[in-house]
This record gives structure tokens, sequence and C-alpha cells, in this order.
């Protein structure tokens, strides 16, 4: 029942932006496509999707990138969203987009190593990770 509630309250939200824009938005040209592919592998969201409910019932991450709960406050805190919900879809591609760019030191996967567990399905769409 909750989960009715919370895809309704986001059909109801006026204005909304899809996927595609919002990846538009926050990342750079060239790695637009790749964070597309990465909600794909995430989440099987669709880059007209203005919303995602995705939640791993064993990890509880959540929405087009599988956010982890626990690390949400903060990481959406340093993204310059902090209070938004996990299950807003711009906090969500922005603190994505955060990771991408902040947190990328390592040396393999750079800032996909967040994604690395869908490197096969990153892989299959395109993306190299090895």
């Amino acid at each position: 029942m909750a989960r009715v509630a919370l895809v309704l309250s986001l059909v109801n939200v006026g204005g909304c932006a899809t996927l595609d824009e919002l990846v538009s938005t926050f990342f750079a040209p060239e790695d637009q496509d790749t964070f597309l592919a990465v909600a794909f592998c995430e989440s099987s969201a669709d880059p007209n999707d203005t919303y995602s409910i995705a939640v791993n019932p064993k990890s509880g991450a959540t929405g087009w990138f599988q956010h982890l709960p626990k690390w949400w406050s903060e990481r959406s805190k340093l993204a310059g969203f902090g209070g938004r919900s996990i299950y807003d879809p711009t906090a969500q591609v922005a603190v994505a987009s955060w990771l991408f760019y902040n947190q990328n030191k390592n040396e393999r996967w750079g800032g996909l190593s967040h994604w690395y567990p869908s490197r096969r399905c990153l892989n299959k769409q395109g993306v190299e990770m090895k």
C-alpha cells in the first residue's frame, strides 16, 4: 500500500523531467550515454521514465542508480541535495553525478566503481568495464 501511495505522489508531481533530461542536466555530454546505460543496468530504467521506485529487496538500494540508504543522507548532502528523498528523481541523478565526478579515485574504474556489480550488463551496453 505504501508503494502505491509513493507512485501516486510521484505521478502527480507536475512538470516531471525524464531520466534522459536529468542525465543531460547533471552529466557532461560524453558521459550521458554511459549513465543512461548505468540506470538501465541498475534498475531497468527507460530514458523516458520520470521516476523510479526500484528497490533491491536485499540491500535496500533504491532508484535509477540504486543508491544505498545507509549512504544517502551523507552523499545527498555533499551533492547539494541534503534532506531530499531517496526517491526524488532529481536528487537521484544529482547524487549519481556527484559520485561519478567526485568519488572517482579507483584507478581501474574511476567513478564507475560504484556500479561495478553491474559491469557485465554495462559491457553488453557498450560501457567498457573490465
